[in-house]
């Protein structure tokens, strides 16, 4: 059967410790989260809006630890699952103007990657690269590329994004993991890395 194959999302969820200060507030009828967001609104996204919406038993959620540090959470998560198409959930400071950026796509077909992506109605993806993240483990071996909320300020400090920024870059994973889904061998060739 095509385009069945295992999709792996991991969203790390250690953070910073001197700078772990999150909060939320108003500003002109808006809503916003301050304060250090890597990576704790990505987890929120993921268990909020991601999780509840995909029903497809081949893909799994994984939240990681140790990727401030020495990626021993992807390290542990990829010698547990294998082969697979491996998707980083991290922030970013690039692309801010995007709804989700893709960074450090390795052993894929970018150019099919972006096709795919670019179909999406309604949503502005970036394809700029920002700090290194998970990837840089899962890319060793297998098809890898992450999907990142852009944030304003500083990743490790202090930062800001709309509360519907947020809530938007949720329910866009969830529409780029079915659109992945979709064409997955199109995307990445387990056995032809060298696309």
């Amino acid at each position: 059967m095509s385009n069945d194959g295992k999709i792996i999302v991991s969203t790390h969820c250690d953070v910073i410790w001197k700078a772990a200060r999150v909060k939320f507030f108003r500003k002109k009828g808006r809503r916003y989260f301050s304060g250090n967001l890597d990576n704790v609104v990505c987890v929120g996204a993921v268990l909020r809006s991601v999780i509840p919406r995909v029903k497809d038993k081949k893909i799994k959620f994984y939240f990681t630890n140790g990727e401030e540090i020495d990626m021993e959470g992807a390290k542990k998560v990829m010698r547990r699952e294998g082969r697979a198409l491996y998707i980083a959930i991290d922030v970013t400071q690039a692309a801010k103007k995007s709804d989700v950026n893709v960074e450090w796509p390795q052993n894929v077909n970018k150019r099919e990657l972006r096709k795919v992506l670019g179909r999406i109605p309604k949503l502005k993806v970036g394809f700029k690269t920002g700090h290194l993240d998970e990837t840089k483990v899962y890319g060793k071996k297998y098809p890898t590329f992450s999907l990142n909320l852009p944030i304003k300020g500083n990743i490790h400090g202090k930062s800001r994004v709309s509360f519907w920024k947020v809530k938007r870059f949720g329910l866009a994973i969830v529409e780029i993991l079915r659109r992945v889904r979709m064409n997955y061998d199109r995307i990445c060739d387990l056995n032809n890395r060298n696309k």
